[in-house]
């Protein structure tokens, strides 16, 4: 029952909430402050046969040190069919990079990171993808994942799979496998009269 309950407070609130136009928080998040947006014409991840574009914002904060950037791109497929086991077989095959799983904002979400690069945490959510980032070795603030886990609940279980219904769902097919009957083996396709 209490699945029940937190899955349709998911529902209710991503019902209820609009996505911005440009996809993206353009706003100061606490004390970090909102400072440009940009638009890519292709995929940070891109998926073969899933045409898609971006959408990016940076969040500043002074500090003693100097200045912490925080990063958004939100990541805007055609389809979120099988998203989720595409993008994490793409990330899983960076070198360099540990994939893990982990909760940012009360919500599951890719750890992507490495020892000598910043820190990105990554989750699908229907036919969108939010990659935050964060300098090397910061945690990502609440006050930025918050927002973002809001407008776009992740479609992640806790291993780091699509969730059961979850849009973005679904395995990916065996490379031999196809839609058309006529390519399958041992189809009447590949039957020919005798004669």
């Amino acid at each position: 029952m209490k699945h029940v309950a937190t899955l349709l407070s998911i529902t209710l609130a991503a019902c209820s909430s609009s996505l911005p136009t440009r996809y993206v928080i353009e706003r100061d998040l606490g004390q970090y402050h909102y400072r440009r947006y940009q638009e890519t014409l292709d995929a940070e991840i891109p998926i073969a046969g899933n045409r898609a574009h971006g959408h990016t914002a940076a969040y500043l904060k002074r500090n003693a040190r100097g200045v912490d950037a925080i990063s958004a791109f939100v990541t805007v497929y055609d389809r979120p069919a099988k998203l989720t086991e595409r993008l994490r077989s793409e990330l899983a095959a960076l070198p360099g990079y540990e994939l893990k799983t982990e909760k940012v904002a009360g919500q599951y979400a890719w750890l992507l990171a490495s020892g000598s690069d910043a820190s990105f945490w990554i989750w699908p959510s229907g036919q969108y993808v939010v990659k935050l980032g964060a300098p090397l070795g910061q945690s990502l603030p609440d006050v930025v994942a918050e927002p973002y886990a809001e407008l776009y609940p992740s479609d992640l279980d806790s291993f780091g799979h699509a969730r059961e219904g979850a849009a973005s769902g679904g395995k990916e097919p065996e490379a031999e496998d196809t839609d058309d009957p006529a390519e399958k083996p041992g189809t009447l396709a590949e039957a020919k009269p005798k004669g």
